[in-house]
């Protein structure tokens, strides 16, 4: 905020926007280039990771057709949680949105970083660690609560518990870290068009 302070004629407001950016940005591009620089030669330690990973083909179709899954089972989510009073999108996607209309740049830390973030920190590491001292399901159940409450938003608690259950599912079936982060990623990518568009026509 000093920075941006000493350097731009940006209005209060606008510098805690763009602050909150920029640091989300640098700061999760730090963590997952210090993540990748510790992981890249480590082999493979976990009972998730252990035996032959899909072809690269194969698992770029569970990468597609998983992402597809994940928008069909989070309106699943959505229209269920509506029979219980609970509208409208997720608190916590309309704020990254409306930071990411404001600051484009935002589209990198949601589309991008946050994704291989999370799929590192939630499946390689606390559900691998887990599966790998559990009953897998349980694991899977465990590491996807955490997901969910590291988002802050309990109202939609069901959404995210169900999206990393799923996640966890093509971590396992392909045994590659990728293929999670992948349908994560083009999900997100999803949800900031979105969010765009209802932006847009509410403009």
């Amino acid at each position: 905020m000093g920075i941006l302070r000493a350097v731009t004629d940006l209005s209060s407001q606008q510098i805690v926007t763009y602050s909150a950016v920029y640091w989300s940005v640098f700061s999760n591009f730090l963590a997952v280039l210090i993540i990748w620089l510790l992981l890249r030669k480590q082999a493979p330690s976990t009972k998730i990771e252990k035996g032959q990973p899909l072809p690269v083909g194969t698992s770029i179709g569970y990468a597609v057709v998983g992402f597809i899954v994940l928008i069909v089972a989070q309106n699943i989510c959505i229209i269920v949680m509506s029979f219980f009073g609970i509208t409208g999108a997720s608190p916590n996607t309309e704020m990254l949105g409306e930071l990411a209309r404001a600051v484009p740049l935002m589209i990198v830390f949601t589309s991008i970083l946050a994704p291989i973030l999370e799929e590192i920190v939630f499946r390689k590491i606390i559900f691998g660690g887990l599966a790998s001292r559990m009953n897998i399901h349980v694991a899977a159940v465990i590491s996807s609560v955490f997901f969910g409450l590291m988002h802050m938003d309990l109202t939609y608690l069901l959404v995210y518990v169900v999206i990393g259950l799923l996640l966890c599912y093509l971590y396992t079936k392909t045994k590659r870290i990728a293929v999670p982060i992948a349908a994560h990623m083009l999900m997100n990518v999803i949800a900031m068009i979105g969010q765009f568009i209802l932006g847009g026509s509410g403009s």
